[in-house]
């Protein structure tokens, strides 16, 4: 039977109404539109189909922000507070892109082209964009589409197979150099047990604050990671992957925490006894970074700690996860396989063990070629010594 003709509107489209069902005790509808008769059909049908799927064809005409907020909103439970800032900050960038767009009309090229600009150029530094970096993005953007998948708002994802530019660099989160370490060893402050720990167990943050005394094995190296403190909940949780795990440490951490005193439950405390907030974490590492500076920076003449202006920065600072990715690192110049790193550091997935490993290794090549150049270098030096003496002597 032949689909029903519609009569052609002033503006010289096709309207085709589709029943969707019954809301709120009335019968409604959806109207789709085409420049023919056979392109409204198709329209209709394809809404057809869709409600056949049990697709919500009400909402598919949202905005991307819209469902890119119920996303945002969804994650406020399962991440830390700076976690989610950093999503936040990234999610907005999508959103600025795709201002007014609708969902369901997304397409894969659009999202594709948006991450090459996010390459070439970072929204937040002007500057190219690494590949870690890209692919936060890209994971992001993917997981609002199947957020909207899952609540039966579209049908696929469009940023299921973005691809990211081979030549992005690949940036790592930076490790302290044998140097900085040594000064984490050596310099006695109020910030010192939490660096040594953060550094020679590879502990994150909010696991660093939940850990009890009565979580370290001294007897057998052990560090048990049995739980994580979320500082925007301001509760504990399980630890990020969502599995409690074993850290075998080196004994230089054993030795140095059987030292400390016991005056809490919790080992790492604020300067009150009390566990550590977000607020605390902050204050310590300011003030380990400005000490650490006056230490080991390389002033022309010393200045007063308590001065009105602030000292110039002399030395890189670090952060309580750059000490964390340090403890990786350190497994790796060990010799520590790349399945038990992946066990030690709780990462749930071994790619971003492997990530740090291939980078690592990368790196110690380079350095072992650098040897090679200086090495010949020095040969071509020597021989060129050897012919000028020759020469004189003849």
């Amino acid at each position: 039977m032949p689909k029903k003709s519609n009569t052609k509107r002033a503006d010289g489209r096709y309207a085709v109404q589709v029943y969707i069902g019954i809301v709120d005790h009335k019968r409604k509808y959806k109207t789709v539109y085409g420049r023919t008769q056979k392109e409204a059909n198709q329209k209709a049908d394809e809404i057809r189909a869709a409600l056949k799927k049990g697709i919500d064809v009400t909402s598919s005409n949202d905005d991307f922000s819209t469902w890119a907020d119920y996303w945002l909103n969804s994650k406020k439970q399962e991440v830390s507070a700076d976690q989610y800032n950093l999503v936040k900050s990234r999610l907005d960038i999508w959103k600025n892109f795709l201002t007014y767009s609708k969902i369901a009309q997304i397409k894969p090229y659009t999202l594709q082209s948006m991450i090459y600009q996010i390459a070439e150029e970072n929204p937040y530094t002007g500057k190219v964009t690494a590949k870690r970096t890209l692919k936060s993005y890209a994971q992001i953007i993917s997981s609002v589409f199947e957020f909207a998948i899952e609540n039966r708002i579209i049908e696929y994802n469009p940023a299921a197979k973005l691809k990211l530019p081979q030549d992005a660099p690949l940036k790592q989160r930076r490790a302290l150099s044998a140097d900085e370490r040594q000064r984490v060893i050596e310099f006695e402050h109020r910030a010192q047990p939490a660096a040594m720990l953060l550094m020679l167990s590879g502990l994150r943050r909010g696991e660093a604050t939940a850990l009890h005394w009565s979580d370290i094995d001294f007897e057998n190296n052990l560090i048990s990671v049995t739980k994580s403190y979320n500082f925007k909940q301001k509760t504990f949780k399980v630890p990020k992957n969502g599995k409690s795990r074993f850290v075998s440490v080196p004994q230089l951490l054993i030795d140095y925490l059987s030292e400390l005193p016991r005056i809490s439950p919790f080992v790492i405390t604020s300067a009150s006894g009390k566990m550590m907030s977000d607020c605390a974490w902050k204050k310590l590492f300011d003030s380990y970074m400005t000490d650490l500076n006056l230490r080991y920076g390389n002033f022309t003449v010393k200045p007063n700690k308590f001065a009105p202006e602030k000292a110039p920065m002399m030395i890189k600072p670090f952060t309580p996860h750059e000490l964390r990715h340090t403890f990786c690192t350190i497994m790796y110049e060990a010799g520590i396989d790349v399945l038990t790193a992946k066990d030690q550091m709780g990462h749930s997935d071994i790619k971003t063990t492997l990530e740090i490993y291939t980078h690592l290794d990368a790196k110690k090549k380079q350095t072992d070629i650098t040897k090679l150049d200086t090495f010949l270098g020095a040969k071509n030096e020597n021989a060129s010594q050897m012919q000028v003496k020759n020469a004189q002597t003849t």
